[in-house]
């Protein structure tokens, strides 16, 4: 018997929680058998879970870690968190987490969605494992620019593509490079209607289905041309450490700013903050500062991310004694108001705010 209960106690929760657990039993019912009221029945319910008198045991499948989800919940104030379990090589790690992420797509999207899609390998993958169980008439919408010189399975544009013949929804293309040579040119391209009409499309998508890419010479950025080995050294000298979308921060979720930030073709970071659910997908090693970084932005609602970077997230995030949200002003002494980066309460504390939305439907 729990220590803190007396005889009578113990018997009267043990009774109540039986007829609810085992018997099914509604607490309308439990609270007419007994002559109590229904909220006194919730609280001796409550009561017999906190005392230990009810140990409710979940049987999880091998592979899913309901723990560590709920440990990068909590640290990273996510809306969601899906760990997908450890593979030996890295092209299983990413089908593993592709999986993951098809499976929450699959459960999210609905007639009208609009779904904002970045380029990458871990998003590339994900159309594999993509399947709704009916056609929805959904919009798959580019959220970059795209690169001749990436594979077809990593550009948004074919991504789009997959998703929505798997889906039986519509592909938005954004007919543009990532990167262009100069500024000017970059401003021309926006105000080209096609351009600006897909950007348009894309930043008032319902979820984001985004990659977190990191700052090595062999990243997705400089192996696709869109920037050069130099140019990313002197992001790293900046203190990058990741981007999403092409948009760089350091290991507090500050934006970098730097050169060819004017003549990308993308979302912006505030674009996503707006965005109802930002998705990021995960899985390759080289990525925990990179994640903890765009995770301290603000700008990820739901992360999809293997095992080992999981944990050597949550491993990081503990040696610098800074919390997941560090970007706040008021959890990081010392930090001057301007190197804030705004919006990093979590996107709960935004619901209600009132947006405008106009979907044009533009099948490609």
């Amino acid at each position: 018997m729990p220590d803190e209960l007396r005889q009578e106690e113990f018997e009267l929760l043990a009774r109540i929680a039986h007829r609810y657990y085992v018997d099914d039993s509604t607490q309308e019912e439990i609270a007419r058998e007994f002559g109590l009221s229904r909220p006194k029945v919730q609280r001796l319910l409550d009561r017999a879970r906190r005392a230990g008198v009810v140990d409710i045991h979940i049987q999880a499948p091998p592979g899913l870690n309901l723990d560590l989800e709920d440990d990068l919940r909590r640290t990273f104030h996510l809306a969601d968190a899906i760990v997908g379990p450890p593979r030996s090589d890295p092209q299983s790690q990413r089908e593993a987490v592709a999986r993951c992420a098809a499976r929450y797509l699959e459960r999210r999207v609905s007639n009208g969605s609009v779904v904002a899609v970045s380029h990458g390998r871990d998003t590339g993958e994900l159309p594999r494992f993509f399947r709704t169980e009916r056609r929805v008439d959904c919009t798959f919408v580019s959220a970059m620019g795209g690169s001749p010189r990436v594979d077809a399975p990593t550009n948004p544009n074919e991504i789009c593509r997959a998703l929505a013949e798997r889906s039986g929804g519509r592909a938005v293309s954004l007919y543009a490079p990532a990167y262009v040579e100069r500024p000017d040119i970059r401003d021309e391209l926006l105000e080209q209607e096609a351009v600006a009409h897909t950007l348009g499309l894309a930043a008032h998508a319902d979820i984001a289905l985004v990659g977190i890419g990191g700052t090595d010479d062999d990243c997705t950025m400089v192996r696709s041309g869109c920037l050069s080995v130099d140019e990313m050294a002197r992001l790293r000298s900046q203190g990058a450490v990741g981007d999403v979308l092409g948009n760089y921060v350091d290991i507090l979720g500050r934006p970098v700013s730097s050169p060819h930030q004017e003549r990308l073709i993308a979302l912006t970071v505030e674009d996503l903050r707006r965005i109802g659910t930002a998705v990021a997908v995960v899985s390759e090693a080289e990525k925990p500062r990179a994640v903890l970084g765009v995770l301290r932005s603000g700008v990820v609602d739901v992360l999809v991310i293997d095992e080992p970077n999981a944990r050597a997230l949550l491993a990081l995030a503990r040696e610098d004694g800074l919390p997941g949200d560090a970007q706040r002003e008021d959890v990081i002494p010392g930090v001057p108001r301007e190197d804030v980066v705004p919006g990093a309460l979590p996107r709960e504390a935004e619901a209600g705010r009132a947006q405008s939305r106009e979907v044009v439907d533009q099948g490609v």
